[in-house]
């Protein structure tokens, strides 16, 4: 490739990087909560139905986690076992329960604030 060519397309290439890292940096558009201030009841309502149909959901899985894990361990398995598999249990579970609880709002016209990817890394 000539030396000249290969510094048009670093040139490309660091302008498309540039442009997607700018994107990324973008803040999310906020949420209307004219809605939600105009019919707060409405809000809890629907709220507390999320949560009702969420948690037992939630219950469920985790009778099928639990039943699983039981069926196939072995009891010499569990020697030494740690606190480990608990705690990633509950948050798997809480992710799982928010993004579950999100979409169920949104489900019944509710729009959830959106979180930047950075944000949603680790929470």
């Amino acid at each position: 490739m000539k030396p000249k060519m290969k510094t048009s397309m670093m040139t490309i290439i660091a302008v498309i990087a540039g442009l997607v890292l700018l994107g990324a940096c973008a803040e999310p558009a906020p949420v209307d909560t004219a809605k939600r201030d105009a019919n707060p009841d409405k809000y809890n309502r629907d709220r507390e139905l999320c949560r009702a149909q969420v948690n037992d959901n939630m219950r469920t899985r985790r009778n099928v986690d639990e039943s699983r894990r039981d069926v196939f361990t072995a009891p010499i398995n569990s020697y030494g076992q740690t606190g480990l598999n608990t705690e990633m249990d509950a948050y798997s579970d809480t992710r799982r329960f928010d993004r579950t609880m999100e979409s169920c709002m949104e489900a019944r016209g509710w729009a959830q604030p959106q979180k930047s990817w950075w944000q949603k890394i680790g929470s």
